[in-house]
């Protein structure tokens, strides 16, 4: 059994398609945990009316996303009957084809001890891979995508059923149950929105998991959906107060220290990079938009 936890919060529409997807797995030996934490676009009824086999969860809206996702791990416990169960992280803003659960599980079979992500390809280019695994250096704070994301996903697909990638983000990622129970859940207190993910991933690898990315199982991304929208650049503080600060921003600068801490050997230096780093990345995009 797969029991999927999907957190939303609005955006009805787009988990009114993921769920669509989802329903039509060639593989139906599943469960849908959904955990709304404040929605107040109507999803609830969408999904009460619309999707009556999907388990609904409400959740307060301080939740975001770890605490979400696990109330809905913590639900998936409660019911599971087999240390053979597996749970799969997945957000609203994503889509599968009907072969998606068949993909991960046949990347299982052959890894049995491993935690297993999704390759994300642009909704709107369905062959630009968006993610397919990534190096991290612990020291320079450097991200390098283990493939060439200029392949076309075919040709990343040809080549190789599954990569290695030292951290995998939530968006699709089929965890073991016994993977669960040895580790933990996710770090809502640290990291309740970003980074709690990848944090998870690098826990499992230190209990003896193998992280792996499954290019055959497909999430399609609405990427723009993501974090801050390059479209919201301003030349005010605002913009930048909200990039370093807000719990909604992936280099909200509490969160990449409390990660500096707890996941490289030299915090500061790696703080320091980090943030060079992240600010080059803004100032160059500004100057390009």
């Amino acid at each position: 059994m797969i029991f999927i936890v999907i957190p939303v919060f609005n955006r009805r529409k787009f988990t009114f398609h993921c769920l669509a997807g989802l329903l039509c797995q060639t593989y139906k030996d599943f469960r849908i945990i959904v955990v709304d934490h404040g929605s107040s676009d109507g999803t609830e009824e969408m999904i009460t009316t619309g999707f009556p086999e999907v388990l609904l969860v409400r959740g307060t809206e301080d939740l975001w996303w770890a605490g979400a996702t696990n109330v809905g791990i913590q639900r998936a416990l409660e019911m599971s009957q087999s240390d053979s169960d597996f749970v799969l992280t997945l957000n609203n803003d994503l889509e599968v084809e009907e072969n998606y659960l068949t993909e991960l599980l046949q990347v299982n079979a052959k890894n049995k001890t491993a935690i297993i992500g999704s390759i994300s390809v642009d909704i709107n280019n369905r062959e630009k891979i968006v993610f397919s695994g990534v190096q991290w250096n612990r020291i320079t704070a450097k991200y390098k995508s283990v493939v060439d994301t200029k392949e076309s996903l075919k040709a990343v697909q040809d080549r190789n059923s599954w990569v290695s990638t030292d951290l995998l983000p939530g968006r699709g990622v089929l965890i073991p149950i016994k993977c669960i129970k040895n580790v933990g859940l996710f770090d809502q207190v640290n990291f309740p929105h970003y980074l709690a993910d990848e944090e998870f991933s690098l826990r499992c690898m230190k209990h003896g998991y193998k992280t792996l990315v499954a290019t055959k199982a497909v999430v399609y991304s609405y990427s723009e959906e993501t974090g801050l929208k390059q479209s919201h650049f301003k030349k005010d503080l605002g913009y930048w107060k909200a990039y370093f600060t807000s719990i909604k921003s992936p280099c909200n600068l509490k969160y990449r220290w409390r990660w500096a801490i707890r996941n490289t050997p030299f915090p500061v230096l790696y703080f320091c990079i980090d943030l060079a780093r992240m600010t080059y990345s803004q100032l160059k995009m500004k100057a390009s938009s």
